[in-house]
């Protein structure tokens, strides 16, 4: 955890830049948690809810979330986490798996008013069903968000990854409040899926690195994009030199929503 100690610093030195511009700050997370297993192969959710305590976020963008599952325990990572954080959540399941469900999550310091679970299609034999978990919450002065946690196929074919972009921006990119959109997109930067999501979106994460494996990673699949132009400014975005907790690096972002 002394990598996180390091990044935190880092986040603090950042204060000078944000005070330039006005509006509400909103700190996000995004993070694979590989159904809480780490890369000593443990089941360990608290590694994972250390993880987000230490990274402070007001949003959390969760991929990989079992919930009631044999291979868990049947434990139910997102209460767990609420316990842990005192965040709402929601949990957008995918798919029936292994006695319970499994999809995507959201935490939120922000009350919830309302959420849903967008089924992305999957068509490839060796892909599973993928989801977007998608929230809408209420700001401080009652102001709204809308936030989505999506988790694209991770096949080699982008066939299925092509077709869960286009129904995203079909059902988001015109959201008539801002939205924010986080997530494993399972495609690197160069790639068509990208290149299409950021022809609508801002990309916070632009100036990143890669994200896994989280030991020594190699490719950046993990993303924060912004709907709503003009509305947004980026003050700071990092990759968190987090290694044991999950395959996949935590993503974080803190935004100005103008």
């Amino acid at each position: 955890m002394q990598r996180i100690i390091l990044y935190l610093i880092f986040m603090t030195g950042a204060l000078s830049a944000k005070a330039q511009v006005q509006g509400q700050v909103i700190k996000v997370l995004t993070y694979n948690i590989h159904h809480a297993e780490n890369m000593n192969g443990k089941l360990d959710i608290q590694g994972i809810a250390t993880v987000i305590l230490a990274t402070n976020p007001d949003l959390v963008a969760l991929q990989e979330v079992d919930s009631a599952t044999l291979r868990i325990g049947k434990s139910d990572i997102l209460r767990e986490l609420a316990d842990a954080t005192g965040m709402y959540i929601y949990f957008g399941k995918a798919m029936d798996f292994d006695g319970g469900g499994y999809g995507n999550g959201v935490l939120s310091r922000y009350p919830i008013q309302s959420a849903y679970t967008l089924a992305l299609p999957s068509k490839g034999k060796e892909g599973e069903p993928r989801s977007a978990a998608i929230v809408t919450v209420q700001l401080p002065g009652d102001s709204l968000l809308r936030f989505a946690s999506a988790h694209l196929d991770h096949t080699e074919d982008p066939a299925d990854r092509l077709s869960q972009v286009q129904l995203i921006l079909q059902q988001l990119h015109r959201s008539p409040v801002p939205l924010v959109i986080a997530g494993d997109f399972n495609a690197l930067p160069p790639s068509k899926e990208i290149v299409q999501l950021k022809a609508h979106f801002t990309d916070a994460t632009e100036k990143l690195g890669p994200t896994w494996p989280s030991d020594k990673p190699t490719q950046k699949l993990d993303y924060i994009l912004l709907s709503g132009k003009g509305r947004w400014h980026v003050s700071t975005a990092a990759v968190v030199e987090e290694t044991i907790a999950s395959d996949h690096r935590p993503v974080i972002a803190e935004l100005m929503l103008k």
